[in-house]
């Protein structure tokens, strides 16, 4: 039985300690990356001066924070710090422009205190940092790291496929971690005081490291052993497509509702063309799940060129979405933007499998109405669950009755949440960011606690 099976069937008090950890997760976050730190004052270093010792915080944080970067992109569902995905993807993307902006600041931060003595003291140590071959593996790996996290922040703008960028990132950052485990265990002052200190900074290099061989060899060897099927791809709208896929394998598969996958379609488990989609599907569908696709860029505008019947290898499910977070709530409200239809269509069928009788009502958001998913469905769904309703809105003006024309606003939100039951209302999103973020300042504003409002954004 699969870990998601099992989660279904957690007792109460499991549960609320998952949600407490999930709570959490940035106190847990920065406990980590203070463990080299605090590990410095058992040397009992005089580092002579509040500068100084400022600076020993900031390069072991900076430094920590650069290790846990690979675990926080490994896709660890069994790790409560890293197993919320969407949260760590978030974290991995913004903390990487922190640590590159520390990296950059490094050398001058370690040069300021001679420029302040003199310019010609500065100029001096600047030109033996820079020839000097003990610190050539740092300058190195100062380079790359500059031209790296650049290449991250602005890759939408580089004219270069996903599936080559995600590669050379992926070994770009190898190299950094190696070169600057280098740097730091040899010029570095704690190695220099005590060489077993060095031990931490190799095992944190090791584990680093170790996260990429196994995501790239050793999972991918299982996920070759149980690939999925091909079985039919449909036009779901004028934007969507409908893929459906089997689980032809002997090896057990299972998630829950409102979960996402990476798939890969290339024909080789070890290619880097693999892409995350929601689940659209309910668990009483499987061995079968089906996928919502929207056309945003070459690999999804070509998905038609795909052939029934091939392999199609899945790493998953991941998210932390699931309708577990609101088992007590009095009514639930299901907002999709977009792409963002597929894990609000999972969560639907969900619970139109287990006729719930609670209110349940979907505001679905687009900017045409031709790019609405499986009205016809839906639209089905409202005569047969005891209590459920859909609002459509539109950006562009529509002839289709009962359709909102503009985003979604607060007006709208409110009419599809009972007031007097606010506070134990659940909220469901998925959608861009910025959609995301007005949303739930909106949901807050209407009454609806923090801990009711789950959502997954389209941005990874």
């Amino acid at each position: 039985m699969s870990e998601h099976s099992l989660a279904v069937n957690l007792s109460s008090p499991v549960r609320r300690l998952f949600q407490i950890r999930k709570s959490n997760l940035v106190f847990a976050y920065l406990a980590i990356l203070l463990i080299p730190y605090l590990a410095t004052f058992s040397l009992n270093i005089d580092y002579k001066g509040f500068y100084s010792a400022t600076l020993v915080f900031l390069n072991t944080v900076a430094m920590m924070a650069f290790f846990i970067q690979f675990p926080l992109a490994g896709r660890f569902k069994h790790l409560p710090v890293f197993s919320n995905i969407d949260w760590s993807m978030s974290k991995h993307k913004g903390a990487g422009k922190w640590i590159g902006f520390v990296f950059l600041l490094h050398p001058m931060l370690i040069l300021a205190p001679r420029f302040l003595v003199s310019f010609d003291d500065g100029m001096t140590s600047l030109a033996e940092a820079i020839t000097s071959p003990q610190l050539l593996t740092g300058l190195i790996a100062w380079v790359v790291m500059i031209l790296w996290v650049l290449s991250a922040i602005f890759k939408d703008r580089l004219r270069i496929s996903y599936e080559t960028w995600h590669l050379t990132h992926l070994l770009g950052f190898v190299v950094i971690c190696v070169l600057a485990t280098l740097h730091i265990t040899s010029v570095g002052r704690h190695g220099q005081f005590d060489e077993q200190f060095n031990i931490l900074w190799w095992g944190l290099c090791a584990m680093s490291v170790g996260i990429v061989l196994y995501n790239q060899l050793v999972k991918k060897t299982r996920l070759k052993k149980s690939p999925f099927t091909l079985i039919s791809i449909t036009r779901g709208s004028s934007r969507d497509w409908l893929v459906k896929l089997r689980n032809d394998s002997s090896q057990d598969f299972s998630f829950e509702a409102g979960q996402f996958i990476w798939m890969n379609t290339s024909g080789s488990v070890h290619s880097m063309n693999e892409h995350p989609f929601s689940i659209a599907s309910c668990r009483e569908e499987l061995p079968e799940i089906t996928l919502v696709i929207r056309e945003l860029g070459d690999y999804t505008s070509q998905l038609d060129s795909l052939t029934i019947g091939q392999k199609v290898y899945v790493d998953g499910p991941y998210g932390s979405m699931s309708l577990r977070d609101s088992e007590s709530a009095r009514g639930i409200t299901l907002i999709a933007g977009g792409a963002g239809i597929g894990p609000m269509l999972s969560l639907l069928r969900e619970l139109a499998a287990n006729q719930d009788p609670r209110p349940i009502r979907l505001i679905y958001g687009n900017k045409d109405y031709e790019q609405m998913v499986l009205q016809g469905e839906i639209e089905s769904l409202q005569k047969t669950m005891p209590d459920f309703r859909q609002q459509l809105v539109c950006k562009n003006p529509t002839k289709v009755p009962g359709v909102r024309q503009g985003v979604i606003v607060k007006d709208c939100i409110a009419d599809a949440i009972d007031p007097e039951l606010a506070k134990d209302w659940a909220v469901y999103l998925c959608g861009p960011p910025g959609m995301i973020s007005s949303v739930t300042e909106n949901l807050r504003s209407l009454g609806i606690p923090e801990a009711n409002i789950h959502y997954e954004q389209l941005s990874f």
